[in-house]
Protein backbone atom coordinates (compact mmCIF):
# COMPACT_ATOMS: atom_id res chain seq x y z
CA UNK A 1 0.00 0.00 0.00
CA UNK A 2 2.83 2.51 0.95
CA UNK A 3 4.56 2.03 -2.28
CA UNK A 4 0.90 2.57 -4.55
CA UNK A 5 0.79 5.41 -2.32
CA UNK A 6 4.46 6.61 -3.32
CA UNK A 7 3.64 6.40 -7.32
CA UNK A 8 0.44 8.25 -6.84
CA UNK A 9 2.42 11.00 -5.42
CA UNK A 10 5.23 10.74 -7.45
CA UNK A 11 2.94 11.06 -10.34
CA UNK A 12 0.84 13.91 -8.64
CA UNK A 13 4.89 15.31 -8.14
CA UNK A 14 5.70 15.57 -11.80
CA UNK A 15 2.10 16.56 -13.35
CA UNK A 16 2.10 19.49 -11.00
CA UNK A 17 5.82 20.28 -11.88
CA UNK A 18 4.85 20.37 -15.40
CA UNK A 19 1.93 22.63 -15.19
CA UNK A 20 3.71 24.83 -12.92
CA UNK A 21 6.81 24.94 -15.89
CA UNK A 22 4.16 25.32 -18.70
CA UNK A 23 2.39 28.44 -16.78
CA UNK A 24 6.06 29.93 -16.44
CA UNK A 25 6.30 29.61 -19.66
CA UNK A 26 2.86 31.69 -20.45
CA UNK A 27 0.72 29.30 -20.73
CA UNK A 28 -3.27 29.66 -19.80
CA UNK A 29 -4.56 26.88 -17.41
CA UNK A 30 -6.10 24.25 -20.13
CA UNK A 31 -3.03 23.94 -22.06
CA UNK A 32 -0.46 23.27 -18.71
CA UNK A 33 -2.75 21.02 -17.63
CA UNK A 34 -2.55 19.12 -21.38
CA UNK A 35 1.09 19.74 -21.28
CA UNK A 36 0.87 18.45 -17.27
CA UNK A 37 -0.99 15.21 -18.19
CA UNK A 38 0.86 14.36 -20.93
CA UNK A 39 3.67 14.09 -19.02
CA UNK A 40 1.97 12.23 -16.08
CA UNK A 41 1.15 9.53 -17.77
CA UNK A 42 3.18 8.64 -19.88
CA UNK A 43 4.90 5.47 -20.65
CA UNK A 44 7.99 6.51 -18.58
CA UNK A 45 6.21 7.30 -15.75
CA UNK A 46 3.77 4.79 -15.68
CA UNK A 47 5.66 2.27 -16.53
CA UNK A 48 9.32 2.53 -15.80
CA UNK A 49 11.69 0.07 -18.16
CA UNK A 50 8.41 -1.60 -19.82
CA UNK A 51 8.49 -1.31 -23.75
CA UNK A 52 6.82 1.44 -24.95
CA UNK A 53 4.30 2.36 -28.36
CA UNK A 54 8.23 2.91 -29.98
CA UNK A 55 7.85 6.52 -29.91
CA UNK A 56 7.77 8.93 -26.43
CA UNK A 57 4.24 9.63 -26.51
CA UNK A 58 0.93 9.23 -27.85
CA UNK A 59 0.79 10.01 -31.54
CA UNK A 60 -1.73 12.85 -30.93
CA UNK A 61 1.28 14.88 -29.24
CA UNK A 62 3.22 15.21 -32.36
CA UNK A 63 0.89 18.33 -33.98
CA UNK A 64 0.72 19.73 -30.63
CA UNK A 65 4.46 19.75 -30.06
CA UNK A 66 5.00 20.82 -34.08
CA UNK A 67 3.07 24.07 -32.94
CA UNK A 68 5.09 24.62 -30.10
CA UNK A 69 8.22 24.22 -31.76
CA UNK A 70 7.55 27.40 -33.33
CA UNK A 71 5.77 29.26 -29.85
CA UNK A 72 6.31 32.94 -29.97
CA UNK A 73 7.75 32.08 -26.07
CA UNK A 74 11.44 32.77 -26.37
CA UNK A 75 11.93 30.54 -23.59
CA UNK A 76 11.34 27.38 -25.34
CA UNK A 77 15.23 27.37 -26.69
CA UNK A 78 15.85 24.96 -24.47
CA UNK A 79 13.50 22.62 -25.04
CA UNK A 80 14.19 22.47 -28.36
CA UNK A 81 17.77 22.23 -27.68
CA UNK A 82 16.99 18.91 -25.80
CA UNK A 83 14.47 17.31 -28.23
CA UNK A 84 17.56 18.02 -31.25
CA UNK A 85 19.60 15.72 -28.73
CA UNK A 86 16.69 13.32 -28.23
CA UNK A 87 17.00 12.75 -31.79
CA UNK A 88 19.76 12.67 -32.61
CA UNK A 89 20.87 10.22 -29.89
CA UNK A 90 17.90 8.08 -30.92
CA UNK A 91 19.15 8.53 -34.68
CA UNK A 92 22.60 7.29 -33.45
CA UNK A 93 21.34 4.20 -30.77
CA UNK A 94 18.33 3.51 -31.87
CA UNK A 95 15.46 3.46 -30.02
CA UNK A 96 15.67 -0.17 -28.40
CA UNK A 97 19.04 0.83 -27.39
CA UNK A 98 18.41 4.25 -25.53
CA UNK A 99 16.02 3.61 -22.75
CA UNK A 100 17.26 5.97 -20.65
CA UNK A 101 16.61 9.02 -22.67
CA UNK A 102 12.88 7.83 -22.65
CA UNK A 103 11.51 9.87 -19.39
CA UNK A 104 13.65 13.05 -21.37
CA UNK A 105 11.91 12.72 -24.28
CA UNK A 106 8.33 12.26 -22.88
CA UNK A 107 9.44 15.09 -20.63
CA UNK A 108 10.13 17.23 -23.85
CA UNK A 109 7.45 16.48 -25.82
CA UNK A 110 5.21 17.35 -22.98
CA UNK A 111 6.19 20.57 -22.82
CA UNK A 112 5.92 21.63 -26.57
CA UNK A 113 2.71 20.06 -26.70
CA UNK A 114 1.53 22.24 -23.87
CA UNK A 115 3.19 25.40 -25.68
CA UNK A 116 1.22 24.06 -29.18
CA UNK A 117 -1.66 23.92 -27.09
CA UNK A 118 -1.48 27.65 -26.00
CA UNK A 119 -0.80 28.73 -30.01
CA UNK A 120 -3.96 26.59 -30.61
CA UNK A 121 -6.06 28.86 -27.35
CA UNK A 122 -4.66 31.98 -29.07
CA UNK A 123 -5.72 30.76 -32.79
CA UNK A 124 -2.60 30.44 -34.30
CA UNK A 125 -0.71 27.50 -34.99
CA UNK A 126 -2.90 25.77 -37.30
CA UNK A 127 -0.65 25.25 -40.28
CA UNK A 128 2.18 23.36 -38.07
CA UNK A 129 -0.61 21.65 -36.14
CA UNK A 130 -1.69 20.45 -39.80
CA UNK A 131 1.34 19.15 -41.35
CA UNK A 132 2.13 17.62 -38.13
CA UNK A 133 -1.14 15.49 -37.69
CA UNK A 134 0.15 14.46 -41.43
CA UNK A 135 3.35 13.25 -40.50
CA UNK A 136 2.00 11.37 -37.20
CA UNK A 137 -0.71 9.63 -39.40
CA UNK A 138 1.85 8.50 -42.02
CA UNK A 139 3.91 7.06 -39.19
CA UNK A 140 1.34 5.61 -37.64
CA UNK A 141 0.12 3.58 -40.48
CA UNK A 142 3.66 2.62 -41.94
CA UNK A 143 4.69 1.26 -38.49
CA UNK A 144 5.51 -2.29 -38.02
CA UNK A 145 3.49 -2.89 -35.06
CA UNK A 146 0.17 -5.15 -34.30
CA UNK A 147 -3.16 -4.16 -36.17
CA UNK A 148 -4.64 -2.80 -33.17
CA UNK A 149 -1.76 -0.52 -31.73
CA UNK A 150 -1.53 1.13 -35.43
CA UNK A 151 -5.69 1.70 -35.01
CA UNK A 152 -5.17 3.63 -31.94
CA UNK A 153 -2.11 5.33 -33.00
CA UNK A 154 -3.67 6.22 -36.48
CA UNK A 155 -7.25 7.27 -35.73
CA UNK A 156 -7.66 9.14 -33.06
CA UNK A 157 -4.51 11.73 -35.20
CA UNK A 158 -6.61 10.97 -37.88
CA UNK A 159 -9.54 12.95 -36.11
CA UNK A 160 -7.54 15.86 -35.13
CA UNK A 161 -6.56 16.52 -38.33
CA UNK A 162 -10.09 16.51 -39.82
CA UNK A 163 -10.93 18.53 -36.22
CA UNK A 164 -8.84 21.07 -36.90
CA UNK A 165 -9.32 21.20 -40.99
CA UNK A 166 -12.53 21.52 -40.74
CA UNK A 167 -12.92 24.20 -37.63
CA UNK A 168 -12.50 27.64 -38.13
CA UNK A 169 -9.75 29.79 -36.31
CA UNK A 170 -11.96 31.22 -33.62
CA UNK A 171 -13.66 27.80 -33.18
CA UNK A 172 -10.53 25.67 -32.58
CA UNK A 173 -8.93 28.35 -29.94
CA UNK A 174 -11.25 27.59 -27.62
CA UNK A 175 -14.19 24.60 -28.19
CA UNK A 176 -12.06 23.01 -30.72
CA UNK A 177 -8.93 22.36 -28.14
CA UNK A 178 -11.31 20.81 -25.76
CA UNK A 179 -12.23 18.47 -28.08
CA UNK A 180 -8.34 17.89 -29.28
CA UNK A 181 -7.41 17.36 -25.77
CA UNK A 182 -10.75 14.71 -25.23
CA UNK A 183 -8.77 12.86 -28.24
CA UNK A 184 -5.40 12.77 -26.25
CA UNK A 185 -7.09 11.40 -23.46
CA UNK A 186 -9.03 8.37 -25.17
CA UNK A 187 -5.88 7.56 -27.21
CA UNK A 188 -3.95 7.66 -23.98
CA UNK A 189 -6.44 5.29 -22.38
CA UNK A 190 -6.32 2.85 -25.25
CA UNK A 191 -2.86 2.88 -25.04
CA UNK A 192 -2.64 2.46 -21.44
CA UNK A 193 -5.02 -0.54 -22.17
CA UNK A 194 -3.63 -2.19 -24.69
CA UNK A 195 0.26 -2.00 -22.61
CA UNK A 196 1.71 -4.84 -21.23
CA UNK A 197 -0.06 -4.51 -18.33
CA UNK A 198 -3.65 -6.10 -19.73
CA UNK A 199 -5.33 -3.49 -18.66
CA UNK A 200 -4.34 -3.35 -14.97
CA UNK A 201 -4.19 -0.28 -13.42
CA UNK A 202 -0.96 1.19 -14.54
CA UNK A 203 -0.42 3.11 -11.22
CA UNK A 204 -0.03 -0.18 -9.96
CA UNK A 205 2.12 -0.97 -12.55
CA UNK A 206 4.65 2.00 -11.75
CA UNK A 207 4.31 0.89 -7.82
CA UNK A 208 5.08 -2.71 -8.93
CA UNK A 209 8.29 -1.21 -10.86
CA UNK A 210 9.27 0.17 -7.71
CA UNK A 211 9.02 -2.75 -5.54
CA UNK A 212 11.29 -4.36 -8.20
CA UNK A 213 14.01 -2.08 -7.80
CA UNK A 214 16.58 -2.83 -5.28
Amino acid sequence: MGHFAAAVLCIAAAGAGVYALCRHLSCARLPAIFGAAAWAFSEALLRPGAPPFEQAGSSILVPFALAGAFSRERRRWPFLALALSCVTLRWRLGAAEAPGTAALEALVLAVLAGLGAQRIWDGEGGAAFLIGAVAAVIAALTRSSAGAAVLIEAVPVASALALAALMSRETRARAGLVALVALFAVQRALEIGLGPSGGRSAVATAAEASLSRP
